[in-house]
């Protein structure tokens, strides 16, 4: 009797162990999770998500030979070429129609490409048109998502430029409505 008594005990021991460590393993993993979601939140939108390539962007006139970062110096910046204003309707999500208003200045890598740019004005027009009214409203509002809209931009025109390159990209204006 002592004995059966004796393992009774052992196995309600062992069956207690094993509740306890399963609830140990379950805060861990809550503990974990809850770090994981603090670092997402707190992140904002200047940092690469796990999952998203980072993408090269555009070559500079002062940097011919590396590529450009965003955070590079402004320090020397090549020849400017404003476009005239553009009004867009944004793609609409079912929240109402909303509309862009964009003035851009384009960065020309070599002050010859100014004449091909002008020669070209109607194409880089339609090209930055078809670009932005592609776009919704929550893709344009965050700080990333005008850095990529701008990377989207500059390829697009690089690709039938010939004289030189677009080696950045500049909102003089941005307003949602």
């Amino acid at each position: 009797m002592a004995e059966e008594e004796k393992e009774s005990k052992l196995a309600a021991l062992k069956q207690n162990k094993m509740i306890l460590f399963a609830i140990i393993g379950v805060a861990v993993l809550l503990l974990v999770i809850l770090i994981v979601v603090a670092i997402l939140i707190f992140s904002g939108d200047d940092e690469p998500q796990a999952n998203e390539p980072i993408q090269p962007t555009q070559q500079s006139a002062a940097s011919k030979g590396s590529m450009a970062n965003p955070n590079s110096s402004l320090l020397s910046v090549g020849p400017m070429y404003p476009l005239k204003q553009f009004i867009i309707n944004l793609m609409s999500t079912g929240s109402g129609k909303r509309y862009l208003k964009t003035s851009i200045v384009l960065e020309l890598s070599v002050a010859p490409l100014q004449q091909e740019v002008d020669t070209k004005n109607d194409v880089i027009r339609d090209v930055i048109i078809t670009i932005l009214s592609s776009k919704t409203l929550e893709e344009v509002q965050t700080t990333r998502g005008k850095q990529k809209l701008k990377e989207e931009i500059i390829e697009r025109i690089n690709e039938f430029l010939v004289d030189g390159r677009i080696s950045n990209l500049f909102f003089t204006e941005f307003v949602v409505q």
